[in-house]
């Protein structure tokens, strides 16, 4: 496997297809000390390639739905990466 693969799959939560991207999703659980809490999703968007393509298609090639689906979240972060 190449760097690729492992940087869309590494520590991730979740990881999903749109048109143009493949998202990993990091989720976590924050709460402060007021008892306010909150779901937080990191998410990094890769530019869909056709290489891109098959490595995700190789390691979901099990789903019934093979593009996923975003976990909801409270609040999110993006990062882009082309």
């Amino acid at each position: 496997m190449n760097n690729c693969t492992q940087d869309f799959l590494k520590g991730a939560t979740n990881v999903y297809r749109t048109r143009d991207f493949i998202v990993k999703q990091v989720v976590g659980f924050k709460c402060d000390d007021a008892g306010n809490s909150a779901v937080i999703s990191h998410d990094t968007f890769y530019r869909r390639t056709r290489q891109r393509d098959r490595e995700y298609e190789t390691a979901f090639c099990m789903r019934t739905y093979i593009d996923g689906k975003r976990f909801r979240s409270s609040m999110c972060e993006r990062k882009y990466v082309d």
